[in-house]
């Protein structure tokens, strides 16, 4: 999979974003490590989904006011890695070099779709308009 890393990346309302989420065709399951940025209207949230062995995920927050300072950085880090090694390892020390120690939340079960692992982020963003990036790494 670090051949291929996708990136999706949707904006307006919390209700259309949500509904876009839908058209994401690559199942969380299909990857280890899964980044994704939303952006409101004066803060960023930032996730980072590592799948463990049991299929269970680990989901890490951040908080910035700099998100698509985040997106640059791993867009860089990701052309940087030329799809050699698992570029989520690299991701994952980006943001940790970047924002810190983040907070873990609660385990994501197995999700059946984009839309259940993505929406709680967009759904705690602020404002009318927000934007929301998932980047699938390895």
């Amino acid at each position: 999979m670090s051949w291929s890393p996708e990136l999706y990346g949707f904006y307006g309302k919390k209700e259309t974003v949500i509904d876009k989420l839908a058209l994401i065709p690559t199942p969380i399951s299909e990857h280890r490590v899964v980044v994704q940025i939303t952006q409101g209207h004066a803060t960023g949230d930032v996730r980072l989904f590592e799948q463990q062995k049991d299929g269970t995920f680990t989901v890490t927050q951040w908080a910035t006011r700099q998100p698509s300072d985040i997106v640059a950085g791993i867009d860089k880090t990701i052309m940087d890695n030329k799809g050699r090694d698992c570029v989520g390892a690299a991701i994952k020390d980006l943001l940790a070099k970047k924002l810190g120690k983040g907070k873990t939340l609660e385990p994501l079960a197995a999700p059946g779709s984009s839309k259940e692992a993505f929406e709680p982020s967009i759904q705690a963003a602020s404002g009318d308009f927000i934007k929301t990036v998932i980047i699938f790494g390895c």
